[in-house]
């Protein structure tokens, strides 16, 4: 495998890959500078949205794979400033460094010169390596800090970056980081996934108690001159006031929905009532009736029992008497 096949690779535009999430940040209609493009996975992208693109690449193989995809090619050592003269008096609407810095010997030299690069409220859109890493840091904890063909440890790797870092390289050459962006990769998914489960579960724990930023594997960073940041603050105040008025207004519109739903369950709720309570009046009807036929039952039980009691009596009266008394009494003699 060449040098250049190593950085080549494909993605979904419209997809999540890392690639995908850098481009969203370039204006649709803006010119672009492209640093160390290699065979150019992104540059096809933004020369299919019809954007002009000037690359700045060194690797002949690179600038070969350029060629067909229309682009004006810098062909310049990044490090060695010469590619500056070739765009003197040029400016660009954003400028893309993605994974590029850490391959410089002096990325402070080249981020002082980009600015005067850039159009009015133009953007810098970098993509950097983060050294701390979890997985490094496991790797490290085992004593291997192994260089490889790709990765974190590229070999070709000459600076090492932290999110800190990366923020105080920024402002010490003149830019103001605007928006970051994290591209998160499992520990267990990476070059660093055997290092990472050689260490105890408690320890691990441990390790990652607090420590929120653990698995970004890069760091994305917008970044302004500092000389536009008060107009970048304006744009982003009214960005986010717009972002504000459209929640507000999303919101607007779930509640006028919800309460909508809230009366009609209201009112569903008030015709159960009025249901419910002329249930309860039938019930307590008919627990009277029910109370008046136990009473009916029972009275009717007692004449029962009385006329039984009496016909028994009479029964009695007339078995106590004979046949001679009963007819002198009919007759009438004693």
């Amino acid at each position: 495998m060449s040098d250049i096949e190593r950085y080549d690779y494909a993605f979904d535009p419209e997809g999540d890959a890392w690639a995908a999430r850098l481009l969203r940040r370039v204006p649709g209609r803006a010119s672009v500078l492209e640093l160390g493009p290699g065979p150019g996975a992104m540059t096809q992208v933004l020369r299919a949205r019809g954007q002009a693109v000037t690359v700045v690449e060194n690797d002949p193989a690179a600038l070969q794979a350029l060629r067909p995809l229309g682009v004006q090619a810098v062909e310049a050592d990044l490090d060695g400033l010469a590619w500056l003269d070739a765009l003197q008096g040029r400016r660009f609407g954003a400028i893309l460094a993605c994974d590029v810095l850490e391959h410089l010997r002096s990325p402070e030299q080249v981020l002082e010169e980009l600015a005067g690069l850039l159009e009015p409220m133009g953007s810098l859109i970098i993509s950097l390596p983060n050294i701390a890493y979890a997985g490094v840091v496991a790797a490290l904890r085992a004593g291997v800090f192994d260089y490889a063909d790709k990765g974190l440890l590229d070999r070709t790797h000459l600076r090492f970056f932290t999110r800190r870092s990366i923020e105080q390289l920024l402002m010490d050459c003149g830019w103001v980081p605007l928006a970051w962006e994290a591209n998160r990769v499992p520990v267990a998914q990476s070059e660093f996934a055997w290092h990472w489960e050689a260490i105890p579960d408690a320890w691990r724990q441990h390790l990652l108690t607090g420590w929120t930023d653990f698995d970004v594997y890069q760091w994305m960073v917008v970044a302004a001159p500092a000389r536009d940041s008060r107009d970048w603050e304006m744009v982003q105040v009214r960005a986010e006031a717009s972002q504000l008025r459209a929640q507000l207004q999303a919101l607007q519109l779930t509640h006028a929905t919800e309460h909508a739903s809230l009366l009609e369950h209201q009112k569903a709720f008030g015709e159960a009532r009025q249901l419910i309570a002329q249930f309860e009046q039938e019930r307590d009807s008919l627990r009277q009736q029910v109370q008046q036929l136990a009473t009916d039952k029972a009275a009717l039980e007692q004449a029962c029992q009385d006329a039984q009691e009496t016909s028994a009596q009479e029964r009695a009266a007339i078995g106590g008497s004979s046949w001679r008394a009963r007819l002198a009494r009919r007759l009438g003699v004693d």
